[in-house]
């Protein structure tokens, strides 16, 4: 009964404090503040995470765990190719529009020469991941083999994030899925096997 109450208790502290580093940014949140909003005493923080930057780690640590979720889908679903990345961009785009606790991460990562703790870089996984399945698309004949895997994984990532940054900035998200849809609609025709 007690260690499920601390993995609750815990549990409530990463979700508060994700949105907390989401909306205002590592800097501009204190431990005090995440106590506050969850109507504990910030020694009940400490217990839990140490430190702020702990509390940092911890949340892009979730993300890591959300990523292979989404990873096991696509295996799980049997989807290769431009069929996974469409259905991959389609789901990562609703978990940005819709969770906070998937935002933050990439917010701290970007963030993390303030934040003082080793933590990932950003978008790499992605790339990975996109660059993967570009492989795999070019062995069933839907992306043209004479391109470079990496570089078209590259610019698929930096594309997803360009929407996803600017439909943040103009829509606060509301229009990301249809967003990744026409970068999916624009890019195809230029990396399609004849």
């Amino acid at each position: 009964m007690r260690e499920r109450q601390r993995i609750r208790t815990r549990e409530n502290i990463l979700r508060i404090a994700a949105e907390e580093f989401d909306q205002r940014g590592y800097a501009s949140v204190s431990l005090s503040e995440i106590a506050a909003r969850l109507e504990m005493t910030k020694g009940t923080v400490y217990f839990h995470f140490p430190s702020k930057a702990d509390l940092a780690r911890a949340i892009v640590d979730t993300y890591f765990s959300a990523w292979e979720a989404l990873l096991e889908g696509v295996a799980n679903q049997g989807l290769r190719g431009m069929e996974a990345l469409r259905w991959f961009s389609n789901r990562v785009a609703q978990a940005y529009r819709d969770d906070p606790g998937v935002r933050a991460p990439l917010r701290l990562m970007r963030e993390a020469d303030v934040i003082g703790v080793e933590l990932p870089t950003p978008f790499l996984p992605w790339v990975q991941t996109v660059e993967f399945q570009v492989r795999q698309a070019q062995e069933l004949g839907e992306v043209r083999d004479e391109l470079d895997a990496q570089a078209v994984a590259w610019q698929i990532v930096a594309g997803f994030y360009g929407a996803q940054e600017i439909s943040h900035q103009l829509t606060q998200r509301a229009d990301l899925t249809d967003r990744i849809q026409q970068m999916w609609d624009l890019l195809l025709p230029g990396i399609q096997a004849p």
